[in-house]
């Protein structure tokens, strides 16, 4: 994928990225590559995904009083789905308004934060690094069922981090690092 073409708003949150995923202990070029991934550099993007809100959410009493567009949704840089936020992250449901995740430094901590919850999961399931990168990717994207790589060939979602690791080499160059 040599003709990636690196968005404009990269350039804004180059620096936060980096600190943020040496904070956490990834891989700063990749936290860089799901972020192009995910909303191309863009702190306001949002999806909303009415698939997940009647598949998952609305049988569930806790999210039954909810507005689905607001608990059913992805924020930020890094695409947080804000009903993670709810289970787990956060004591109080009502502590956290999911625009919050809007904000560079808030959407990046989390998103970190759950991304190396799927590298430390990844890699009880499988010693191969590459593996362990490909199967947390797969998960960041669409959860761990189905991206199980002890069990999973091919991943469900292994399409998702091959597109984040061709990303991924472009951000190496960026930041001269592998």
């Amino acid at each position: 994928m040599s003709h990636l073409i690196i968005p404009p708003g990269f350039k804004f949150y180059k620096t936060l990225i980096a600190e943020t995923a040496v904070r956490h202990g990834l891989n700063v070029p990749t936290v860089a590559a799901i972020v192009w991934k995910e909303s191309s550099f863009n702190t306001d993007a949002f999806r909303y995904e009415p698939d997940f809100w009647n598949r998952y959410l609305k049988p569930n009493p806790k999210y039954r009083h909810l507005n689905p567009r607001r608990v059913s949704s992805s924020y930020g840089l890094m695409q947080v789905m804000y009903c993670r936020v709810l289970e787990d992250k956060i004591t109080d449901n009502d502590a956290w308004d999911p625009e919050l995740l809007f904000i560079p430094v808030n959407g990046l901590d989390i998103g970190c934060a759950f991304y190396l919850e799927l590298v430390q999961w990844a890699q009880t399931k499988t010693q191969d690094p590459a593996m362990v990168r490909l199967a947390a990717l797969a998960s960041y994207n669409g959860g761990r069922g189905g991206n199980d790589p002890s069990k999973d060939s091919p991943l469900r979602n292994g399409t998702y981090a091959r597109e984040v690791l061709a990303r991924r080499v472009v951000m190496e160059k960026e930041y001269g690092e592998p």
